[in-house]
């Protein structure tokens, strides 16, 4: 199993023939603003572009339970932490999907090829929460692995793990999205005029409810 970096960075990298920094700038606007509603404090956004292209939005390191979960898998479903810690995979999966629905928005379009960074972290956090056999147990949150003959090694397939994310969340991030519209666009619009904004930024232009 992958180690865990103790900062979240996510990476966004796109190579449309539009407006590239806009569709980049509303991805980790996305980003920003769900993880703030699912209690995670944004840290600082970029869109300066390195030879990766790449968009980041920047979080603290995870609590030592969850890694301590997604790492070794140290809890069972009857553990007094799991439920904290099943809640904090949730909230964090909500906020990679509210990348890719906001830059729809820009795009006309979900643009999975450009999500892999996304969709690779959605399913490295679901194995050790949703692949724990439990009330909560989903076997679609678990990628698959299969052997490649031709290439000789084995490959993880993520696609039901997308699918099923999707199918789980999407309603619930896109009606977030929906009611947040002005501060996303608030936040893509800063980013795009100063390709690099500090999380109080992104928080300042946050409208009064």
């Amino acid at each position: 199993m992958a180690r865990f970096h103790p900062t979240s960075l996510f990476l966004h990298s796109y190579d449309g023939g539009m407006d590239q920094d806009r569709a980049t700038a509303a991805h980790v606007a996305g980003h920003a603003v769900v993880g703030e509603l699912m209690g995670f404090e944004c840290l600082g956004l970029t869109i300066r572009w390195t030879e990766q292209h790449l968009g980041v939005c920047r979080w603290p390191a995870m609590p030592q339970a969850v890694f301590q979960q997604l790492q070794f898998q140290s809890y069972a479903p009857a553990d007094p932490e799991f439920e904290e810690i099943k809640r904090w995979v949730v909230g964090r999966i909500k906020s990679y999907l509210a990348g890719g629905l906001a830059e729809s928005r820009v795009t006309g379009e979900y643009n999975v090829a450009w999500m892999t960074t996304d969709l690779n972290m959605i399913s490295v956090i679901t194995r050790n929460v949703f692949g724990a056999r439990g009330p909560d147990f989903d076997e679609e949150l678990t990628s698959e692995i299969y052997y490649d003959i031709d290439l000789g090694v084995e490959i993880e397939d993520l696609t039901r793990v997308v699918l099923r994310a999707r199918q789980r969340w999407d309603d619930d991030v896109q009606a977030i999205l929906n009611r947040q519209l002005r501060w996303v666009d608030q936040v893509t619009d800063l980013v795009l005029e100063h390709k690099t904004i500090s999380g109080n930024q992104m928080r300042s232009v946050r409208p009064f409810e």
